[in-house]
């Protein structure tokens, strides 16, 4: 999954930001930032992905030998924090190629000719936006704090 998030309402804040910090300092903040919100990402995701009371009947197995070992909601993958001149970012998630134990999410997410879409993915990043706008404006705010004074 891979949600651009642009942040509303700290304008002035990232300016000043901007302002105050050279090139390096933006991309470790920004690395910060991402690494901070990469938990919270991850526990909202868990709460909207269905979860069997039944392992045994999870996954594309059905009660095989292929079945599932975990739950999806339990194994949400996060990937390390890449860093692109001064941005960050890091995937949470499954994109539509995971090949892992729980590629089968992709079918809960985007749907199949048998059952609707459930869209968990985007839903999950608009329900973190305003935790990830609180994470990026402490960092932009803790930063100016202890360098500009």
């Amino acid at each position: 999954m891979k949600i651009e998030m642009e942040f509303q309402g700290l304008e002035e804040l990232v300016k000043a930001f901007e302002k105050a910090a050279d090139d390096n300092e933006i991309r470790e903040v920004n690395r910060r930032i991402v690494e901070k919100s990469e938990p919270v990402v991850k526990r909202i995701m868990s709460g909207k992905i269905p979860k069997s009371a039944d392992i045994s009947k999870s996954g594309r197995g059905f009660g095989t030998k292929s079945s599932v070992s975990s739950h999806a909601a339990d194994s949400v993958p996060v990937g390390k924090v890449k860093t692109k001149g001064t941005g960050a970012s890091a995937e949470v998630g499954w994109d539509k190629g995971a090949k892992d134990e729980h590629f089968y999410v992709k079918f809960i997410n985007w749907g199949t000719i048998y059952q609707p879409p459930r869209e968990f993915i985007y839903e999950t990043g608009r329900e973190a936006d305003g935790e990830l706008q609180k994470i990026a404006e402490q960092e932009y705010q803790s930063f100016l704090d202890n360098t500009v004074r």
